[in-house]
């Protein structure tokens, strides 16, 4: 609904959900989360640009380094998308590292995470289940004797601080970059703080000019092309 009332920036192709991913060092940013299932090399190569820019404007990464999602670390591994995908951002303006594995991504090994959106919304809800699952798991564990509720009690303050850490509801939603205007994508369950955080985030893009960077950024590219 939104790319059909605001259309898209300038090189841009279609808008992707980037969302920001926590990790027990720097949180990342993973797009796209779910926008786009088929997604060519060139909308890829959008897609970092786009990342990069919102992880120095907003989250204040300095030189964010872009990672392809890939099945391994090597050049060659990945479909034939991906190895487009990998010849285009080695060419390009970004801080490209090269592939990343999905169980390298909670290492904080990249700043930006790029994939198609099909992968990306796997990646995204497994990444919430496995979260939910260990949530519940240690609530269950702790409740099987009163030693393990004493420890519980001593370790209250450690698991308060990294659910504090984890909570999305900091990150306020997920933005929609490359649309021709500001979109914060917001949880259907999200709270107060979400909501003001969304807000926050909105504000932020736009006191960043992050849309003029991001047409600016993909003119030069397409210039060079």
């Amino acid at each position: 609904a939104a790319t059909l009332k605001l259309r898209t920036l300038a090189g841009v192709d279609r808008p992707a959900i980037a969302t920001v991913m926590p990790t027990p060092k720097e949180p990342f940013v993973l797009l796209d989360a779910g926008a786009n299932p088929d997604s060519t090399p060139e909308m890829l190569l959008q897609y970092a640009v786009m990342g990069s820019i919102y992880s120095r404007e907003i989250l204040g990464v300095e030189n964010p380094s872009v990672g392809l999602l890939s099945i391994g670390e090597e050049e060659g591994k990945g479909n034939e998308s991906t190895k487009k995908t990998f010849s285009l951002l080695t060419q390009s303006a970004v801080n490209f590292v090269g592939n990343v594995e999905s169980r390298d991504l909670y290492a904080a090994k990249v700043s930006v995470a790029v994939c198609d959106g099909f992968v990306g919304n796997v990646v995204l809800k497994t990444s919430e289940a496995v979260a939910k699952m260990i949530s519940n798991w240690l609530k269950r564990m702790f409740k099987q004797n009163v030693l393990r509720m004493l420890g519980y009690l001593f370790a209250r303050g450690v698991f308060k601080e990294m659910k504090s850490h984890a909570d999305p509801s900091s990150y306020g939603g997920a933005p929609l970059l490359g649309a021709n205007g500001v979109v914060i994508i917001g949880h259907g369950s999200s709270n107060a703080i979400a909501t003001f955080n969304a807000i926050r985030v909105a504000v932020e893009a736009i006191d960043h000019d992050v849309n003029h960077l991001i047409e600016a950024e993909l003119k030069s590219i397409n210039s060079k092309a």
